[in-house]
């Protein structure tokens, strides 16, 4: 048999799993970055980021360092663009993937150590915690998986 023909005959297939994660943490990123941005703004303020609103050290930092929305924002969007990429094993998403989720295990390894060591910071009704926690996890264990299985995209 031909190598065109052997080619045609096998078909790469990613983790499907990996996929939907990926794409779903990238809209919850971009919710929580769009929520973040509207209530650094002033213009919307839910009831779970109330304290952006009346925290004048809080609203400083945000002035001088730039608010996290915006790099939730962007992790969001290329998070969604690599889940979407990695369905058609296209080799820029397995680059932009492991990128992101990296990223995203960075972003939560503070949080998770300071919940590890103090359990009772953890707030249960905060939601963004569970996307934080859930970032995290995905993004360390998905990393790995892109890393083991990195032949698949060539």
């Amino acid at each position: 048999m031909s190598e065109k023909k052997k080619k045609a005959i096998t078909k790469k297939d990613s983790n499907e799993l990996l996929n939907f994660l990926m794409i779903i943490l990238g809209l919850l990123f971009l919710f929580k970055g769009i929520m973040d941005f509207l209530a650094w703004g002033g213009i919307i303020v839910p009831s779970w980021l109330s304290d952006f609103a009346t925290d004048p050290d809080l609203a400083a930092a945000l002035t001088l360092f730039g608010s996290q929305g915006l790099v939730s924002i962007a992790l969001g969007f290329w998070c969604l663009v690599a889940g979407i990429g990695m369905f058609r094993e296209e080799e820029y998403a397995l680059g932009m993937g492991l990128v992101v989720l990296s990223l995203m295990a960075l972003t939560g390894v503070t949080s998770v150590i300071g919940w590890v060591s103090n359990p009772a910071s953890f707030d249960v009704a905060y939601w963004p915690n569970y996307v934080i926690l859930g970032a995290f996890i995905i993004g360390v264990l998905g990393f790995l998986w892109l890393l083991f299985t990195y032949k698949r995209y060539d």
